[in-house]
């Protein structure tokens, strides 16, 4: 009997050895660093002095490790660098090294002058969602392109700042941050962004902040990046936005913006914790400018030169006495940190963990495969069948997205795709074997309501109005207020449906588009779980910008960085 049980568990643990777990999925590791503070104008110089060589260096001994770093300028230190550079010759470095993908130019916004005269969009007249969105786009317009008087942060008419003016300087950027400076709802500063450079990539969920005053925030992260992270292949921090690929700088609980000033030890417990079963991408900060600053033990800062200069404009210079600075001592630490740091990584980390290896923001751009112009039959049955069958487990809320086999749509692609297809079967009696996917717009605002709460609507009635709506998302032309936006109201025979209850009847309606059949309404929010997910700290009336949420699989080969 013994012997008999002594096989069988054998064979048991036998069949458990066949299955071996899945390989760790590869971490792409996003160096970067933030010139902003146009007070302290030789820190700026002295790290791009120092980081620049060093990347080369590091380049030339790990020629595979495709190391290279994203340089995120603001358009005052952006100025600054280009009246000193017939001395110092740091911007035509820095386009050398962009020639020779050593360096990705970005934008950072967050600290442009100033905190207390950043243009604010006048909504106290605003009735309408159209006259809302066209207020917020002008504030953030004339944020992106004004130039302000660097200590007062007054604009200064006749002069370009901002994103228009590090654009001057080194050419089209790769990522921009800090556009707008509430979190949530960024539609109109993203439509004003994708004017001046179409194929960045943004910000997705910035880092956490007290300032912010947002409840719940590292919950609420984790919970959204899991929502756009449905399969190994898709990273938690990166997603798809109003038809921008996002890079979160916070996402899981495991993960959160890092700083080659922790140095090699602290970093080697992160990457343990991860949980590698998704391919993930770690933002990692090297020569940060804090270095410089006098620092309390939890790393927050105890006197910041722009917090004094923006709030003490009458008197800009810090005393002395609040040594804000560190001594240089202090400084060369970090930048020792810097070089552990990284030897650590194309010493051991990525030799040891096959794909995992540094990424560009440009390479990072390519990752995602690029969208079809066209959707057809077969894809669009299958994204149709997958939101009924999401709206048929949550009938009150629509789904954070639509899904045909390895495929994601957004709600408003979704919404778009159907509207054209039911008003193609309206015209010639049959549906089109494929439909042009063209960029479509979230609701310009979620109302509060749910819609009709009973009733039932002819499928003729569905298609008819999806016939009126259609043509609307055939104007792709850059307007002020887009007008290929989804409509957060439609008007079907007698009814006012909202257009997530809308979204539903017409995925039912290309299921089975006889016209002589009725399907049943139910009371539906506009809000998506996503949207109640993603932190923010503005109305969730205005955020309309979670229809253009989708996850992003990345297509991440089996590159390996070689050894030294």
């Amino acid at each position: 009997m013994l012997k008999r049980a002594a096989l069988l568990s054998l064979a048991v643990s036998g069949l458990f050895a066949a299955e071996p777990a899945p390989a760790p999925k590869p971490v792409l590791i996003v160096l970067y660093s933030r010139f902003y503070d146009h007070s302290h104008q030789h820190t700026t110089d002295e790290r791009l002095q120092r980081l620049l060589p060093m990347l080369d260096k590091l380049r030339k001994q790990y020629p595979q490790s495709g190391i290279s770093a994203l340089f995120q300028f603001s358009g005052t230190v952006s100025q600054l660098l280009d009246e000193e550079n017939a001395g110092l010759h740091l911007v035509d470095q820095i386009e050398d090294y962009s020639r020779r993908n050593l360096v990705d130019i970005g934008y950072t916004g967050e600290e442009e002058p100033s905190y207390l005269y950043r243009p604010k969009p006048n909504l106290l007249l605003a009735e309408t969602p159209e006259a809302r969105w066209g207020a917020k786009a002008e504030a953030a317009e004339r944020f992106l392109t004004d130039f302000k008087n660097p200590v007062t942060g007054l604009p200064v008419p006749g002069l370009s700042g901002g994103l228009k003016r590090t654009q001057e300087v080194f050419g089209n950027v790769v990522f921009l941050t800090g556009v707008a400076s509430t979190v949530g709802a960024g539609s109109p500063s993203t439509h004003e962004v994708r004017r001046m450079v179409p194929t960045a990539v943004m910000g997705g969920i910035p880092p956490a902040d007290p300032k912010l005053a947002i409840t719940g925030f590292a919950v609420s992260a984790e919970n959204f990046s899991k929502f756009m992270s449905p399969d190994p292949v898709e990273s938690p921090e990166v997603y798809w936005e109003d038809n921008v690929l996002r890079l979160s700088d916070t996402s899981l609980a495991d993960n959160k913006p890092h700083s080659t000033d922790e140095g090699p030890e602290a970093l080697k417990k992160v990457f343990e914790k991860l949980d590698r079963g998704h391919v993930r991408v770690v933002k990692l900060e090297v020569a940060a400018y804090k270095r410089y600053l006098t620092r309390r033990a939890d790393g927050s800062v105890v006197a910041d030169p722009l917090e004094w200069l923006y709030y003490h404009p009458d008197d800009p210079v810090m005393p002395s006495q609040l040594h804000a600075m560190v001594a240089q001592g202090a400084v060369e630490e970090g930048y020792k940190q810097d070089e552990a740091t990284l030897k650590w990584l194309l010493d051991e980390f990525l030799p040891a963990n096959p794909g995992s290896r540094f990424i560009s923001i440009r390479e990072l751009a390519q990752l995602p495969a690029p969208a079809d112009s066209e959707v057809g039959a077969a894809q669009l049955k299958a994204l149709a069948s997958d939101l009924n069958e999401r709206f048929a487990k949550l009938p009150m809320e629509p789904p954070n997205f639509g899904r045909a086999g390895d495929s994601f749509f957004t709600l408003a692609e979704s919404f778009e795709l159907l509207a054209q297809a039911l008003a193609g079967f309206d015209k010639t009696g049959s549906l089109p074997k494929s439909v042009a996917l063209t960029p479509a717009w979230g609701p310009l605002t979620l109302p509060n309501g749910m819609g009709p709460s009973t009733g039932f609507v002819p499928v003729s009635a569905v298609i008819q109005a999806a016939a009126q709506i259609a043509p609307r998302f055939a104007d792709t032309g850059w307007k002020r207020v887009p007008a290929n936006a989804v409509p957060a109201m439609i008007p079907v025979g007698s009814l006012s449906l909202n257009a997530a209850q809308f979204l539903r009847l017409m995925a039912q309606a290309y299921l089975d588009p006889s016209r002589d059949k009725s399907l049943a309404l139910n009371g539906m929010t506009l809000t998506t779980r996503s949207s109640f997910m993603f932190p923010k700290n503005t109305p969730i009336t205005d955020q309309g910008n979670s229809w253009g949420f989708k996850p992003a699989p990345l297509r991440v080969g089996s590159k390996e960085p070689a050894a030294r």
